[in-house]
């Protein structure tokens, strides 16, 4: 395996081992955890913008709490969407540990764009993954979530399966032109 194991993955492995909720029944929308830095407080006036014009939805956007990891796996369990966005620029790599946290419990990642492009089309083929700019993630969220409840993306979880079985980095790095 190539990525990085989960902080989560040992608890994940004690834990009763739930069959997957499917993504259409699942009680949250959005999940996020992360640092609320300076620039990522919009995702907490995005939440409430959200909330506001779907008020039947749960948004969970929050500081990650090492002591509340039970509450962050459960969480990611029943979330739809996981949203990953950047603490203080985009002209960085992929935020990387957060897909890895959250991968196997098959929310479906809505990435913050970044510099590094290396591997892109593959998390957009294999991990379900979509990418937006900052000000566009709830929008693409919510895009993701009216494909996900229609039943268009997600049902069989071969993300998580693919996530499961290991990035294979050198094959693709070899494919790319």
């Amino acid at each position: 395996m190539h990525q990085s194991p989960s902080r989560l993955t040992s608890i994940v492995a004690a834990s009763d081992n739930e069959s997957q909720i499917s993504l259409a029944d699942r009680p949250f929308d959005i999940v996020f955890f992360g640092l609320i830095t300076k620039r990522r407080r919009f995702l907490l006036a995005e939440s409430e913008k959200y909330m506001a014009a779907h008020p039947n939805s749960s948004v969970l956007v929050m500081k990650t709490r090492p002591r509340e990891i039970s509450y962050m796996i459960n969480a990611y369990k029943k979330a739809k969407v996981c949203i990953i966005a950047h603490s203080y620029s985009n002209v960085s790599g992929g935020e990387y540990h957060r897909l890895t946290e959250f991968a196997e419990f098959g929310c479906i990642p809505v990435m913050e764009d970044f510099s590094d492009k290396i591997g892109i089309n593959q998390y957009r083929q294999c991990a379900h993954s979509f990418f937006a700019k900052q000000d566009n993630l709830f929008k693409t969220a919510e895009d993701v979530i009216t494909l996900i409840n229609a039943g268009k993306i997600g049902s069989d979880f071969s993300h998580v399966q693919w996530w499961k079985e290991g990035i294979a980095w050198e094959k693709i790095l070899s494919n790319l032109d």
